[in-house]
């Protein structure tokens, strides 16, 4: 017996509540968690109810102990300002690399291409102890520079934008030519006001890698000051005590706040650009 329409509507629909349930559910839970104290927040998981997930009788208790106690405000603006950094050296970075790899025509370009999209490949674990070296050597260690220096050379970068240079028609670039433009003109008046979207969504992709980054930044980084918010979340307590779960709760939503406000203003572009570089999710 076939469905009618709005049968079928209604059945989607509850399948995608169900769905937007489940992703949703862990972090309700974290953010509830944050306003509890230890014994609250363990006794509405275990049994399990719906209070875990509401923050009845909440308090700010964890937040204001755990910005007197830690450093966490300063580890989040080393992480605001090692991630702008990044974006933008990233993007500036990629985007000339691809106008060389689409626009300029030299022997050897496709395996020049094929060779930098094959680091994308190798594991973070692989490239810890050189890349260590290499930037202790450089004397970065233990610096917000010694964070990012390492990934702004991003083969993820290069590969999106040279999809989408690759789809800007080529007679906008003969025209500028004919008008006696050089590769620097036609670079940044014709190319880049033609690629919002793409850098945008390399932008975002490239921001929300390096707020998240945990291992280089702690292996790269000794002292506290220098800290970026994922380390100084894990290790804001204290080696001889129980965790505080409370504490950590409410840094993981601190955290997570700056990262879902650029996610909602950029989403759109993130969608497209992805669309525009053919890959499609």
């Amino acid at each position: 017996m076939a469905r009618s329409p709005l049968a079928r509507i209604a059945a989607l629909s509850a399948i995608l509540v169900i769905i937007a349930v489940v992703f949703l559910a862990p972090y309700a839970w974290i953010v509830s968690s944050s306003f509890k104290n230890q014994f609250t927040l363990f006794g509405d998981v275990s049994p399990l109810s719906w209070r875990a997930f509401v923050p009845i009788g909440g308090t700010l208790e964890n937040y204001v102990s755990l910005i007197g106690r830690t450093n966490i405000l300063r580890a989040l603006m080393n992480t605001a300002l090692v991630s702008a950094a990044q974006v933008a050296l990233t993007l500036i970075l990629c985007a000339m690399a691809a106008y060389a790899l689409t626009r300029i025509r030299f022997p050897g370009a496709n395996l020049v291409f094929v060779l930098i999209l094959l680091t994308f490949l190798m594991p973070i674990e692989a490239l810890m102890v050189p890349l260590y070296q290499v930037v202790s050597g450089l004397g970065l260690a233990n610096t917000l520079t010694g964070v990012l220096i390492p990934w702004i050379a991003s083969p993820f970068g290069l590969f999106l934008l040279r999809q989408a240079f690759e789809e800007l028609p080529r007679e906008l670039e003969d025209a500028a030519r004919i008008d006696g433009a050089g590769h620097a003109t036609i670079f940044l008046r014709i190319i880049l006001p033609n690629m919002k979207v793409p850098l945008l969504t390399l932008g975002l992709v490239t921001f929300l890698f390096s707020w998240n980054s945990f291992l280089w930044p702690l292996v790269i980084v000794q002292t506290p000051d220098q800290q970026l918010i994922q380390v100084a979340i894990a290790q804001q307590g204290s080696p001889t005590q129980l965790p505080n779960w409370g504490e950590t709760f409410a840094g993981a939503t601190v955290a997570t706040v700056p990262l879902i406000i650029v996610f909602l203003l950029l989403q759109r572009y993130f969608t497209q650009g992805m669309t525009m570089s053919g890959i499609k999710g």
